[in-house]
């Protein structure tokens, strides 16, 4: 059975308090947007439409920006802070302002027209800022912490291939990097990810309603 020289037990073990902390305060943030959401709006179809204008846009964005780093970027990722990482983090935050807001626009225009009020749209936009966080931040926590334990019984080991082991240390050396701080700064993240997500969805409700066609939708989206 083959041993990472990598895995530290003392660090594997703050690793996975700080996931742990993590992982547990995102499912905490993600039923009480739940919760709100059903409150404010009476049912859960508002925060579940929420959730799928999410889920629509990211994939209708993420086949494009594969598609445009590959022609503006390349296959090599980028070095944090040269101008091919700059490029991508304006690709990727102008691609998800467009796709988003238009996936919002989309929902409230076909499937959720009966979301109108301020309450409403608040839950239409907790439930778009729960399932990003589920898929994007709790599903990876969790992922993680079933690795560590893995790592720290030894059972990661079992059947592993030696040319597997390199990636499986560099697999613990980036987890092990996770400490509460880093935690803490990943859910204030969430927070204010939130925050803007309930924002912006109030915004194109309120232009999903006063709009007469689609190019007035968009003009006043723009």
């Amino acid at each position: 059975m083959l041993f990472s020289s990598a895995a530290d037990p003392a660090a594997i073990d703050s690793a996975r308090a700080s996931f742990t902390l993590l992982a547990g305060a995102l499912a905490t943030l993600v039923v009480f947007g739940f919760v709100a959401a059903r409150r404010l709006s009476g049912g859960v179809a508002v925060w579940a439409w929420g959730g799928v204008a999410f889920v629509l846009s990211q994939a209708a964005r993420l086949p494009l920006l594969t598609l445009i780093n590959a022609l503006v970027i390349g296959a090599v990722a980028p070095t944090p802070g040269s101008g091919s990482w700059f490029t991508a983090v304006l690709i990727a935050s102008f691609s998800a302002g467009i796709f988003e807001e238009g996936s919002r626009a989309f929902i409230l225009s076909k499937a959720a027209r009966y979301v109108r009020t301020e309450r409403s749209g608040v839950g239409f936009g907790l439930g778009h800022a729960g399932i990003e966080a589920l898929i994007i931040t709790l599903v990876p926590s969790v992922a993680a912490l079933l690795l560590l334990g893995s790592i720290a019984d030894g059972s990661a080991y079992s059947n592993l291939p030696p040319e597997s082991l390199a990636q499986l240390e560099t697999a613990i050396t980036f987890l092990g990097n996770q400490d509460v701080a880093t935690s803490l700064l990943a859910f204030t993240e969430r927070l204010f990810a939130t925050l803007l997500h309930v924002v912006l969805s109030l915004y194109v409700v309120r232009a999903v309603a006063q709009s007469s066609d689609r190019g007035s939708l968009i003009r006043a989206l723009v």
